[in-house]
């Protein structure tokens, strides 16, 4: 072989090695890339957020502490069928519920083209009652409805707490993007009907809460609180 063909094949195989290494970063980058960018958008909707607060705890009238009453909630949307086969539980409305950043005002496309949006409130009671949202527009005792709810929990170190909720009916219970509990069930709410030992990190914290109504009431309690069902300081609540 002379010196020119060995050349060539030299820059041929070079090339090669480069294309199949560029080839393996686009890859990477490509599996990465969803979980960077949620990242980023959890940490975008953080900031945001802090425009919305800081709220405190509120405590019921037995002096039980640590409920949540201040919430972004965004509704209503489909669960059709027939105890115990609503179908709303299964269906993600947000498009990713997983990776879902709420902010205020933000809209949510439904499927027969109209949209909703991620509105406020701020309830009177420790329980939130959907039908007292003015925003979703709900008659009293509607069936067959679904909505989501959120906030932010800002601590101000890294904290180990439970969160204790009570529903009517199902949910699904999302911390800082990961599921941590779910019940598809048929009940009235009461207090501390589940309870899930968590970690808050340091900074902000997302709850996302996804509840579904067959019939009857339509409402949650939640509460953050330490073991022993106290009031955990060094925490607020923002949305």
């Amino acid at each position: 072989m002379s010196k020119s063909q060995t050349r060539i094949f030299i820059s041929v195989v070079c090339l090669a090695l480069l294309g199949a290494f560029i080839v393996g970063c686009e890859q990477q980058a490509g599996t990465a890339a969803p979980a960077g960018k949620a990242k980023a958008e959890l940490k975008t909707a953080a900031v945001k957020a802090q425009t919305l607060g800081p709220y405190d705890f509120s405590s019921n009238w037995m002096d039980e502490e640590g409920f949540i009453s201040n919430w972004l909630i965004i509704g209503t949307f489909p669960n059709p069928g027939e105890r115990p086969d609503n179908k709303g539980y299964n269906v993600d409305y947000l498009g990713g519920e997983a990776n879902y950043t709420p902010t205020n005002g933000k809209e949510v496309k439904k499927a027969d083209g109209t949209a909703v949006k991620w509105q406020q409130y701020k309830s009177t009671y420790t329980e939130i009652s959907f039908f007292a949202v003015d925003s979703l527009g709900l008659d009293y005792n509607q069936e067959d409805v679904l909505t989501y709810s959120a906030c932010w929990l800002k601590a101000d170190a890294d904290k180990n707490v439970e969160i204790r909720i009570g529903s009517d009916d199902g949910y699904k219970l999302w911390l800082n993007n990961k599921l941590v509990g779910s019940e598809h069930v048929y009940r009235g709410a009461e207090m501390d009907q589940e309870i899930y030992p968590v970690k808050l990190n340091k900074g902000m914290n997302l709850i996302l809460l996804k509840v579904d109504q067959d019939w009857g009431e339509y409402e949650f309690m939640l509460r953050v609180v330490d073991s022993d069902g106290k009031k955990v300081p060094g925490i607020k609540v923002w949305n």
